[in-house]
């Protein structure tokens, strides 16, 4: 595991540590979607999302407690932890419907500091800026722990599923890798569409792979075709099917 310690003025270490998180640990997958305009474009983890949850985790630690803010990342998770926790005037009912508004600010002074520097609000806006941010990426959404003495707080920001490593992927996106029997066609369809869901724009070799074909078979090439005629999916270049740069790509739904 890597570590990185950023020092310096409080603020100079905290653009420090979003700007190494935003190239280095942020990352992103940009889908083209046929009929739209506009591609989609979602990331590991939203960065709106680290941005408040660093930014508030510097607002409300306790600077006389000589302990670190830590921002651990794994191929599941990233997670921020200050110390203490949060004030008690917000209940554990609070925590668990992601509702922190709290009644005492710990370091006024630091907010009015990072208000100036456009790094927070300080209208009790984080919170929904997370979750928000979290919604709009299609990620799972964000968890708030502490212990019972409130001795810390946690913000845990779940990997996006689709930059999962395979074996933390949900069951049905795991399905296909190394095929056991022989599918049926309309097996073959549905996996065609939950691969093409995941990674976006694909050639058919790419997708017989996915599936777990060492090359592409004659029954995925038949299935796509079915379901380009059910207009499920669609070739990126339609006057050129057959061409070696050819890209499948799911459909959007009107």
């Amino acid at each position: 595991m890597t570590e990185k310690v950023f020092t310096g003025p409080l603020d100079r270490q905290l653009k420090d540590a979003l700007s190494y998180i935003k190239n280095y640990i942020i990352q992103e997958k940009v889908t083209k979607i046929s009929g739209q305009a506009e591609a989609e474009r979602i990331y590991n983890i939203p960065y709106a999302a680290v941005e408040e949850a660093l930014s508030n985790a510097v607002y409300h630690k306790s600077y006389q407690i000589g302990e670190p803010i830590t921002v651990m990342v794994t191929p599941e998770k990233m997670e921020i932890t200050s110390l203490p926790g949060p004030d008690r005037t917000i209940s554990d009912e609070d925590l668990a419907n992601c509702r922190l508004i709290s009644r005492r600010y710990r370091n006024r002074r630091i907010g009015y500091f990072l208000k100036e520097l456009k790094l927070v609000e300080g209208r009790n806006t984080g919170i929904p800026t997370i979750l928000r941010a979290m919604r709009d990426n299609l990620s799972k959404p964000p968890v708030f722990e502490t212990d019972a003495d409130r001795t810390y707080f946690t913000v845990i920001l779940p990997i996006q599923e689709k930059f999962l490593p395979v074996d933390a992927q949900p069951e049905q996106q795991q399905e296909g890798r190394k095929p056991k029997t022989r599918r049926s066609r309309e097996q073959i369809k549905r996996l065609i569409v939950e691969i093409l869901q995941r990674e976006g724009e694909l050639s058919s070799s790419e997708i017989a792979a996915s599936m777990g074909y060492k090359k592409l078979t004659a029954s995925v090439s038949g299935a796509i075709k079915e379901l380009a005629a059910e207009e499920t999916v669609a070739y990126l270049e339609p006057e050129k099917r057959t061409s070696r740069n050819q890209k499948i790509i799911l459909k959007k739904k009107p």
